[in-house]
């Protein structure tokens, strides 16, 4: 077995190989986010309605034109079964004039808006799938979601990259894992590239 394909167990999620073979051209990544994976709404666990629900005074004054301040249209009623929810249990925001009940009409997430002004860390109320994207966690497995590959830029990477996937979603794995777990993937890529398992001419220029 070569040294990239042994597996990285951080925290008791796998690390998806993914995640170091590929990544962003210069300047790319999702920190030019245009919130296009927003539209659709997102799925959350039920304890994640009910701490936003408990903030809704927040919420809506970050609110605008093109969104509902009726907190009983926020999410859809019905409640699936899913694993990789802490509860086991999910529920999705409903879309409101095409868009998730959240997203505003200059495509900011009003729940993270709220956090902000309540002086509170902007991710203190999102959802977790909402913050990770286009970091995945599928049956305990950390890796890409490929939603828009070739159709956002910001969320489609490269065989070739100036910024490996782990590293552009540097602040999206710490909110997982923390510091120490994401310092142990930096240890696996500088192990892999070692072994000379990685040879990225693009990265290294």
């Amino acid at each position: 077995m070569s040294a990239e394909d042994l597996p990285l167990i951080v925290k008791g999620y796998t690390i998806s190989p993914e995640l170091f073979r590929k990544g962003f051209p210069a300047g790319g990544g999702p920190c030019s986010c245009v919130s296009r994976c927003c539209h659709g709404g997102v799925y959350v666990d039920l304890k994640e309605r009910e701490r936003i629900l408990a903030a809704k005074e927040q919420v809506r004054e970050q609110m605008d034109w093109s969104q509902t301040r009726d907190d009983s249209r926020w999410f859809e009623t019905a409640e699936l079964d899913h694993t990789d929810f802490p509860s086991g249990k999910c529920v999705g925001t409903q879309e409101i004039n095409d868009k998730c009940a959240f997203l505003d009409s200059r495509g900011r997430c009003s729940i993270q808006l709220a956090s902000v002004a309540a002086g509170d860390h902007k991710w203190a109320l999102k959802p977790l799938y909402c913050i990770l994207f286009p970091i995945e966690i599928t049956d305990n497995v950390i890796g890409f979601d490929d939603l828009l590959q070739e159709e956002s830029q910001c969320c489609s990477i490269k065989a070739e990259f100036a910024t490996p996937l782990f590293r552009a979603c540097r602040e999206e794995l710490e909110h997982i894992l923390g510091p120490e777990g994401y310092a142990m993937i930096e240890d696996h890529y500088a192990a892999i590239h070692h072994a000379g398992a990685l040879q990225h001419p693009k990265e290294q220029a």
